[in-house]
């Protein structure tokens, strides 16, 4: 009764997609009386080589992988069904080596069978006029009769959760938390996209480092490239998880992401991205907590992003999309020591910009740093003096001086932010603390400098040269310039982004930071 069940929401959905851009699905009596006919013998034939019947395990099967291809191309039913799928739908199959966006039947051929496999494996029913082959040959139709596609993609998370513990929209993505029951978000993850098993091929990912998530964004787009429109949606999700990182100072990490139709048929096959093949979570975490009324503050931050008037035309890089980059980038990298090298990079760039004048270099950054990001619970004094031992560490680093491991542990108990309590056999997480640190110094850069070049009236534009440094000696300029982009952030929403985050807490901790 539940196979049946949720066979018939597919094909509902399906071929309610379907007729909403198209009108209605043919009923092709021909065509369904052929398609049987390969799936009878394709089962026949697939039973002599032990194929099918599969473990309800794992149902689905990939051509090539799975079984020979050679075996179903020699059916005569395989020819037949290929003939009149040219006929049928000329304008997908015909001429396709004239054309630029190419379709091929014999794609939609296997897919169709690897659709009845799955079905039918889930059911353990392999009769050519069992149900699970009426469902497959109505979502055949259906898919063949639109003209778009619909492309899901779904991304799972490290250190994300909602305030809630319910699902919540936040513009185009929805959220979904991991529940008590650890393979929700996977059965989730098939939910939206049908095969998505077939991506992991028996391998399902299992990530651990909690709380868990899911990001899914869709898009239903005349476009004749699903790749594409997969690859804009992962994009687009980047996006998403920058503006999360930027308004929390959370550690959030993607760790895998799945692309592809909430079809078993489709021009697409379900395709799976690892982000990282290492320790998911890192050695500290602060946890990100999402609820609907972060809509405006992530619309407005975006916002902000779009009308900064960078140049890019004729530029290899800019000095803001390096430290953008780099800030990233720093979530995914595995090594804190290049963490720390990259972030040091992303600070510069973000406050120091393109300037030709290097000379005083650590020094100019460390005042930058202090006259812009300075808090009532983050002094000017601390800043200057974090900035300093960090960025100490990256010379040293990045020029290839040897650093013993007490001196290294001596200059990372003087950062203010590493707690005074960690244990000396846990180093590792000290060190994870001034990654941290140094993180949230170059996101707070990045917002300061957003809210100093927005127009209208920008003190600090991204374009020509500004005198900062003089700027910032004098006093009264100082406090306007900070004034001006704690009055800019306050506008926005968003002042809680700006100032020092709670402290990060160690990986293993039972803190719900």
């Amino acid at each position: 009764m539940a196979v049946t069940s949720r066979a018939t929401r597919e094909r509902a959905q399906v071929v309610g997609r379907s007729r909403s851009h198209n009108g209605c699905v043919k009923d092709q009596p021909d065509l369904r009386m052929t398609a049987r006919a390969f799936i009878a013998n394709s089962f026949t034939a697939l039973r002599e080589e032990n194929v099918i019947p599969t473990p309800v395990f794992n149902p689905y099967l990939a051509v090539g992988r799975d079984y020979f291809g050679g075996t179903i191309h020699g059916l005569p039913e395989y020819g037949k069904l290929e003939r009149q799928l040219d006929q049928t739908y000329p304008e997908r199959f015909a001429d396709p080596l004239e054309r630029r966006h190419a379709e091929f039947a014999t794609s939609y051929i296997f897919g169709f069978l690897e659709a009845c496999i799955a079905r039918c494996g889930r059911s353990q029913d392999f009769d050519p006029g069992s149900a699970a082959v009426d469902e497959s040959i109505d979502e055949l139709l259906a898919v063949l009769a639109t003209t778009t596609n619909e492309i899901v993609c779904c991304r799972h998370l490290a250190h994300l959760t909602t305030t809630s513990g319910d699902e919540v929209q936040i513009g185009e993505v929805t959220v979904v938390p991991e529940t008590e029951r650890r393979r929700d978000l996977m059965h989730r993850i098939q939910e939206e996209v049908r095969g998505a098993a077939s991506a992991w091929n028996r391998d399902d990912p299992r990530p651990f480092a909690p709380p868990h998530s899911l990001l899914i964004i869709r898009e239903i787009s005349d476009d004749p490239e699903p790749y594409e429109i997969a690859a804009r949606l992962s994009r687009r999700l980047d996006r998403f998880l920058f503006l999360a990182r930027l308004l929390s100072a959370g550690t959030v990490q993607s760790t895998y992401e799945i692309s592809g139709a909430p079809t078993l048929i489709a021009r697409m096959n379900p395709l799976m991205n690892t982000f990282r093949t290492g320790w998911f979570g890192g050695l500290v975490r602060r946890t990100v907590r999402l609820s609907d009324e972060e809509n405006p503050a992530f619309a407005a931050v975006g916002g902000l992003i779009d009308a900064a008037d960078v140049k890019r035309e004729g530029m290899v890089a800019t000095s803001f999309d390096v430290a953008i980059s780099k800030f990233n980038g720093s979530h995914t990298d595995d090594s804190p020591y290049e963490q720390l090298v990259d972030l040091a990079t992303a600070l510069e760039v973000a406050l120091i910009g393109t300037a030709k004048d290097t000379e005083g270099l650590t020094l100019r950054l460390r005042s930058r740093t202090a006259a812009l990001l300075a808090t009532t619970d983050d002094s000017a004094r601390a800043l200057f003096d974090d900035v300093n031992l960090l960025y100490g560490l990256r010379s040293k680093l990045v020029h290839g001086g040897q650093i013993k491991e007490r001196d290294l542990r001596k200059t990372i108990g003087r950062i203010s932010t590493v707690p005074s309590e960690t244990p000396e056999h846990r180093f590792g997480v000290a060190i994870g603390h001034a990654v941290d640190r140094m993180r949230d110094l170059v996101r707070r850069a990045i917002l300061a400098r957003l809210c100093l070049a927005a127009e209208p009236d920008p003190l600090w534009p991204f374009a020509g040269e500004t005198a900062v440094d003089a700027i910032l000696a004098d006093d009264a300029q100082r406090v306007l310039w900070r004034s001006r982009w704690h009055e800019r952030r306050d506008e926005l929403g968003v002042g809680s982004a700006y100032g020092r985050p709670p402290t990060a807490v160690a990986f293993l901790s039972q803190d719900d930071r």
